[in-house]
Order: C-alpha cells, then structure tokens, then sequence
C-alpha cells in the first residue's frame, strides 16, 4: 500500500512539474539576450517560452518546425542561410498557408490579399503558385538577434495570423 501511495505522489508531483511553462514576461531578463544565430535549440527555446507547440521537420541541412501558436493558429518556421548541417542559420521565415478557394471567392481573393497588405506592413500576405493564400514574415541574424525581439515577432505572427484568417479567409 505504501508503494502505491509513494508511486502515485510521486507521478503527480512529475505531472505537476510538467505543467506549461510561466506566461511570457516581456521584462524577463532574459529576453535581452542575443542569439547568436537561429537554429533548433535557440528557436525552441523561445517557442516554449511563448507557450507555442512545435514538432521538428525538415533535414539537418534544412531544419523546419511545425508550429502551433497559444492563439491555435498553425505555421511553418523555415530556417535559412545554415552552416554546420542546421546548426547555425543566418535567416528564418515564418509561413502560415491556407487551403486553396473555389468558385467566387477565388476570384475575390488577390483583391482581399492586396487590401490586407495595404493595411498591414508586418508581414507579407501573397497567394502561391498553386493559388492558396499565405503569410510570410522574414528574419535575419546576420549579427545576432535580440530573443525578445523574437518572441514578440512570434506572438504578433500569431496574430496577424489571426488577422489574416479573419479579414481574408473567412470574408470569402
């Protein structure tokens, strides 16, 4: 009875351990660290920090992560420029891509891209060769890169994520 006892105490204080992560505190000194370059571990860091999920995609030469963002919007992080098989990268693109419309909406939505671009210059609203409506937001750390300043390039993703969806996607 005890090892019951002391096994179950001791699997709901792993699982009390394993609990999200405090929320995003944008004063965390921390977030005044430069990275020094953009790969797996840097990223996922601050992924978790966020409160985002991820799942690695992609090869060593061309590392990606499949992102869910705490808003429940999906993208995709693309890491760019890399050297030492994925473990240094100079760029990172973040991309959220959509189903392809039909009928009428297809043809109203290079007007509603074009609209939203206008609007908002954060990231860049395209449709792609195959005609599905994406967003796309381009970093670079060429010379290091505030971690901060990406989990906030991260959140208002998410957002204009959402933004997108909202005005673009769902206003076919």
């Amino acid at each position: 009875m005890r090892l019951v006892a002391s096994t179950a105490l001791a699997l709901a204080a792993s699982s009390a351990g394993a609990q999200a992560p405090p929320p995003w505190n944008p004063a965390a000194p921390e977030n005044r660290q430069v990275l020094s370059t953009f790969n797996y571990e840097t990223v996922e860091s601050v992924l978790t920090q966020i409160r985002a999920q991820f799942v690695r995609r992609g090869t060593a030469e061309r590392p990606a992560l499949d992102v869910t963002f705490p808003n429940r919007r999906r993208a995709a992080i693309l890491f760019g420029n890399c050297e030492r098989a994925g473990a240094a990268c100079k760029a990172i693109s973040i991309q959220a891509l959509w189903n392809r419309p039909t009928g009428p909406a297809a043809a109203r939505l290079p007007a509603a891209v074009q609209a939203f671009n206008q609007r908002y210059a954060f990231s860049r609203a395209y449709l792609t060769a195959d005609g599905r409506p994406a967003l796309q937001r381009y970093l670079t750390a060429d010379f290091g890169f505030i971690r901060g300043n990406l989990a906030v390039n991260l959140l208002v993703f998410a957002n204009q994520s959402d933004r997108f969806a909202a005005e673009v996607i769902a206003a076919r």
